[in-house]
C-alpha cells in the first residue's frame, strides 16, 4: 500500500458490521483503504443455489475444519471449504461466527432491535452514552442497514400463522409484545410466497444465507457503498495472521495468507497503512492481539486484552408440542419480544425465532431465544504450546448464573402459559446443552477488547495509536437483552465519526 507521503491509508480486517462501517466511512473520507476478508464472496445466483439450506447443510455451511450445522450437536462432517459458519469450540461454550464478505450478516437472523436504556446501562459504562446512540447512531445504523418491521400483509399470510400464534401465547403470559425491525427485503419475501423466488425467509431458513436474496446482508448495503467510493478495495480469501508496527514510520504492517478453496495457503501478502481497524469478530480480533502481545510483537498492549468475553446472556430453548397452530412451515425470521422485569435476579427477555422445519413439522415445536443479565464472563487467552488463542468460559451447565436465571424464567413461562390452564403437556421447554440448546453456544460472542478496559471509549486499542477496534470485541460481553448487530453497527459509526474528527 505504498503511496505518496501525503496520502492517508488504512487497513480494515473483516467485513462484518463494524468492518463494513469502517470501510464506508474511510472511503468517503478519501482514505485509501484495503479490506482483508478471510472468506469468499457469496453473490446471489440466478439459479437460486448460492447457499446451503437447513435441509441440505453441505460444505457451503462450514468454514474449513468446522462441521456443517448451526451447532456442533446437530452438525455433520463435510469436506473442507470456505463456508459461511465458523465454530469456535471453547472450554464451556461454542461461539459461532460468520465467514465471507459480509461477515456475521451472512448468517445472522436479521433481527435489528434497539436495547432498552435500562438494560444497556446495566452493562455498559456511563461513558457509552446511550442517549447519544439513541439520538444519532441507532437511527443512522437503521437507515444504512435498510431495516423495517414485518409488514401487515405478510403477517396475515397463512404461512405466518406462527407469528400470530406467538402473540396469543404472549397474551396468556400477561406481557406486552415489543416489536422491532429486521434487515429483510420484504418484496423478495413476497416473491418467495408467490413462488417466483426460492423459499428462505418465508420458511424460517436464514442460518446459512438466503437464496432469494431477501436478507439484507452487508454485501448488499454498506460494502457496495464503500466500494463505490473508489477508495476501498476488498480482498476476499485473505486471512490476516500478523499485525506489527511499521519499522521506519508511524503505522502498521499486516500479513495475510491468501487461501484457495481447499484451505491451502497460496502465498502470503504484506501491506502497510497509517491506520488499522480490527473487525474480524470478537474471538478472531482478540486472537490477533493476544498473540501479538504474548509473542512480544505489540508489547505495549493492555494486559486486559482477552478479558470480558460473554455470550450476550443467550439461552436457546424450544417449546415442544405447542397448543396453538404454528403452521406446517413457520414464516420468518421471527416476531415480537417480551420482557419480564419482575424476576428475582433481574429482568429477562424472550423472542420467537421461526424454526426451519420442513412441512408439516413446523407444528411440532417453536424456537425461542431467552436473554438474561449475568456478570459471568470468560476470556480469550494465548496458548503458547499450540501458538493459538483459546476460549475459556468456566460456567458448567445448571450451576451457572445464566442457566439458573434462564431456566427459572423458562419454567415460569411454561407455568403461566400452559400449566395453570391445565395443559402441562403443551409447550414443554427443552434446553439441554446436549442438543445444542440452553447456554451451549452463542451466535453473539462479544468482548475481548472491551471499551474502557483494553480499548478507549473512542475505540482506540490501548498502547498503540492508530490501532482501532470496531466489532463485537469492543462490547462488554452483552448489549442488553437483545441481539447485538444494530448496537455493534451504531458503536462503529460513532467510533468512525470520532476518528475522522480527530485524524
Amino acid at each position: 500500500m505504498a503511496g505518496p507521503a501525503t496520502e492517508r491509508t488504512a487497513i480494515v480486517i473483516g467485513t462484518g458490521f463494524g468492518g463494513s462501517v469502517a470501510a464506508l466511512r474511510l472511503g468517503r473520507a478519501g482514505i485509501r483503504t484495503t479490506v482483508f476478508e478471510r472468506g469468499r464472496r457469496w453473490p446471489i445466483r440466478p439459479d437460486g443455489d448460492t447457499f446451503a439450506t437447513f435441509t441440505n447443510p453441505d460444505k457451503r455451511a462450514a468454514w474449513f475444519g468446522s462441521p456443517a450445522g448451526a451447532n456442533l450437536a446437530t452438525a455433520i462432517p463435510v469436506e473442507p471449504y470456505p463456508g459461511v459458519l465458523d465454530h469456535v469450540v471453547g472450554n464451556g461454550i461454542e461461539a459461532v461466527y460468520g465467514a465471507g464478505v459480509g461477515g456475521g450478516s451472512l448468517v445472522f437472523g436479521s433481527f435489528t432491535p434497539v436495547p432498552r436504556r435500562r438494560d444497556f446501562e446495566l452493562i455498559f459504562p456511563a461513558a457509552a452514552d446511550y442517549p447519544e446512540l439513541e439520538r444519532s447512531y441507532y437511527p443512522r445504523a437503521k437507515r444504512m442497514l435498510g431495516v423495517s418491521p414485518l409488514p401487515s400483509d405478510i403477517l396475515s399470510h397463512p404461512d405466518y400463522v406462527g407469528a400470530r400464534s406467538w402473540l396469543k401465547v404472549i397474551d396468556r403470559y400477561g406481557a406486552d409484545p415489543h416489536f422491532f425491525d429486521f434487515a429483510i427485503d420484504w418484496d423478495l419475501v413476497r416473491a418467495e410466497l408467490r413462488g417466483t423466488r426460492p423459499r428462505g425467509v418465508s420458511i424460517g431458513d436464514l442460518t446459512y444465507g438466503v437464496n432469494s436474496g431477501a436478507k439484507k446482508s452487508l454485501d448488499h448495503t454498506y460494502l457496495p457503498a464503500a466500494e463505490q467510493t473508489g477508495n476501498v478495495r476488498i480482498l476476499p480469501m485473505h486471512e490476516v495472521f500478523d499485525i506489527r508496527q511499521r519499522p521506519r514510520r508511524r503505522g502498521f504492517a499486516v500479513t495475510a495468507r491468501v487461501l484457495d478453496e481447499s484451505g491451502r495457503t497460496v502465498r502470503t501478502v504484506r501491506a502497510e497503512a497509517d491506520h488499522v481497524f480490527l473487525a474480524a469478530g470478537s474471538f478472531h480480533t482478540t486472537e490477533l492481539l493476544v498473540r501479538a502481545r504474548a509473542l512480544g510483537i505489540l508489547p505495549r498492549l493492555s494486559p486486559r486484552i482477552g478479558e470480558g468475553f460473554g455470550g450476550n446472556g443467550d439461552f436457546l430453548t424450544t417449546r415442544s408440542n405447542p397448543r396453538e397452530d404454528f403452521g406446517a412451515v413457520q414464516g420468518g425470521p421471527g416476531y415480537a419480544r417480551i420482557y419480564d422485569d419482575d424476576l428475582p435476579g433481574g429482568p429477562a427477555s424472550m423472542v420467537y425465532q421461526a424454526t426451519p422445519l420442513p412441512s408439516p413439522l413446523g407444528k411440532a415445536l417453536t424456537t425461542n431465544l431467552v436473554q438474561v443479565h449475568t456478570d459471568e464472563r470468560g476470556s480469550i487467552d494465548f496458548d503458547h504450546a499450540t501458538r493459538r488463542a483459546v476460549l475459556t468460559y468456566p460456567y458448567p451447565e445448571g450451576s451457572s448464573d445464566l442457566d439458573r436465571r434462564a431456566n427459572a424464567f423458562v419454567e415460569r413461562f411454561h407455568y403461566r402459559t400452559e400449566t395453570r390452564y391445565g395443559y402441562p403437556a403443551n409447550g414443554i421447554p427443552l434446553s439441554s446443552r446436549l442438543i445444542g440448546f440452553g447456554s451451549a453456544s452463542t451466535y453473539h460472542g462479544l468482548g475481548g477488547v472491551v471499551m474502557g478496559k483494553a480499548a478507549s471509549m473512542n475505540g482506540a486499542v490501548k498502547g498503540y495509536d492508530d490501532l482501532y477496534v470496531v466489532d463485537g470485541s469492543f462490547v462488554p460481553g452483552a448489549v442488553g437483552l437483545v441481539n447485538p448487530s444494530l448496537t455493534i453497527t451504531a458503536l462503529a459509526e460513532r467510533t468512525m465519526d470520532r476518528f475522522l474528527a480527530t485524524r
